[in-house]
C-alpha cells in the first residue's frame, strides 16, 4: 500500500502524527496559499473598480481580487501552509513600480509609495501593476528573507514549495489608453533576468537550504531518468529544504540553464519535468489522478473568491479526490464577510491509503 499524507491545518491544531522519513517526496500532499504575498486591496480601490465592472469584462471582475493573506510566518505557524506563490515582476533599473496609478482617480489615495526598496533595482512582488498592488512584501528579497528566517527556526520542516510566477503582462500591456495615463507596462523576462533571479534567490538561501534539480538528478541524465532508476527522493532527503518551481513569462528560456536552482512546471513529454499544473480539479479530475502517480501536480481548491462567497466545497472535494500533491487556496482561514468557507483538517494531518 502507498500512503499519502496531506499536511493541512486549522487554527489551534498541530501535527497528530509525524510523517515517516522513509516516505517518498511525491507522497507528501501540502496545502499552499495562492498569491501568498498579497494584501486585500483598499476598499476605495475596489469601490472605484466596481463602478466600471460592466466595461472591465467578466475576466476582470473586481470581486476576484478581493482577498488577502497573512505574513508567511503566520501562514506557516497557524495554518500549516507549506507552499507559497510569488508573482515576481522584473525591475532591472528600479522605480518601475513606485506609483499606484489607479489612485489618480480616487480622492485621498496616495499614488507614490516611499521606501521599501522600490527605487532600487531588483524584483518586486505585486499582483496587477497600478491596480492590485497591496503586498506584505514590496520586494522579492524581503519575502525570501522571511522564509529563510522561518526555515532556520524550524530545522527538519516538511519541504516548502515556492511557486515563482514570472509576470509578463499588466493592464498597460493591454490598453494604450492606460499607458498614456501613466500605467506601467510589464518588463519581459529575458535570459539576463533569470540569471539575476537565480542570484537573488542564492544570496538568501545557501546550498544547505535549497533543493535543486541537480540534487534530485544525482548524476542521472534527467529528472525522469532518476525516478525511473531509483525512484523519488525520500522525505529525509528533502526535510528542511526549500524547493523553487518556475512558471510564467518566457520561462522556456530558463530550461536551457545548466546547474539551475529552480525546477519548472512543464509538459509530460519533457524528461526534466516532474511538476505539472492542472488547476481545474473538477474538470481534470481523472487526468490529475493519473498524473499524480508519476508527477507532482499542483491544483487549486478555490479561485476568485467564488467558493468563499458561495460556501461551496465542491472544488476542494475534487482536489482531495484528485490526489494532487500541492493544493492551492486563498482560504486556509475563512472570510466572515461571505461565509465560513475554510479548507484544512482539524487533526492537522490527513492520512489516506490507496493501492500502488
Amino acid at each position: 500500500m502507498r500512503f499519502l499524507i496531506l499536511i493541512l491545518f486549522l487554527p489551534g491544531f498541530g501535527f497528530s502524527q509525524k510523517p515517516d522519513d522513509s516516505m517518498r517526496m511525491n507522497d507528501i500532499r501540502i496545502l499552499a496559499s495562492h498569491n501568498s504575498y498579497k494584501k486585500q486591496p483598499h476598499k476605495n480601490v475596489l469601490k472605484f473598480l466596481k463602478k466600471f465592472q460592466d466595461k472591465l469584462g467578466d475576466q476582470n471582475n473586481p470581486d476576484y481580487i478581493d482577498y488577502g493573506h497573512l505574513l508567511f510566518s503566520e501562514q506557516f505557524d497557524k495554518y500549516g501552509i507549506r507552499g507559497l506563490e510569488l508573482d515576481v515582476n522584473y525591475d532591472p533599473h528600479g522605480g518601475h513600480y513606485k506609483r499606484r496609478r489607479v489612485n489618480l482617480f480616487i480622492c485621498g489615495q496616495r499614488q507614490r509609495v516611499k521606501g521599501g526598496g522600490l527605487k532600487n533595482p531588483g524584483f518586486k512582488l505585486l499582483h496587477i501593476a497600478d491596480v492590485d498592488f497591496e503586498t506584505n512584501y514590496l520586494t522579492l528579497k524581503l519575502a525570501l528573507q522571511e522564509i529563510k528566517a522561518w526555515s532556520n527556526q524550524h530545522p527538519g520542516h516538511i519541504p516548502i514549495y515556492i511557486n515563482i510566477e514570472a509576470k509578463g503582462s499588466h493592464p498597460a500591456d493591454e490598453s494604450k489608453a492606460l499607458k498614456r495615463l501613466g500605467f506601467k507596462k510589464c518588463i519581459p523576462f529575458d535570459t539576463q533576468a533569470y540569471h539575476l533571479l537565480e542570484k537573488e534567490i542564492s544570496e538568501v538561501f545557501g546550498s544547505n537550504t535549497l533543493y535543486c534539480p541537480s540534487d534530485f538528478r544525482q548524476g542521472h541524465q534527467s529528472l525522469r531518468a532518476r525516478i525511473d532508476s531509483v525512484g523519488w527522493p525520500l522525505l529525509k532527503d528533502v526535510s528542511g529544504k526549500v524547493i523553487f518551481i518556475l512558471e510564467g513569462n518566457n520561462h522556456h528560456l530558463y530550461k536551457s540553464f545548466s546547474n539551475s536552482i529552480m525546477f519548472y512546471y512543464g509538459v509530460e513529454k519533457d524528461s526534466n519535468t516532474i511538476f505539472l499544473l492542472r488547476n481545474n480539479a473538477v474538470g481534470q479530475l481523472g487526468e490529475i489522478q493519473r498524473l499524480s502517480k508519476l508527477y507532482m501536480v499542483r491544483t487549486r481548491t478555490d479561485a476568485g473568491t467564488i467558493e468563499s462567497r458561495e460556501n461551496n466545497y465542491s472544488v476542494w472535494n475534487a482536489a482531495i479526490k484528485s490526489e494532487a500533491q500541492i493544493l492551492s487556496t486563498d482560504y486556509y482561514r475563512h472570510d466572515a464577510r461571505w461565509s465560513t468557507y475554510q479548507v484544512g483538517f482539524k487533526n492537522g494531518l490527513y492520512l489516506k491509503t490507496k493501492a500502488p
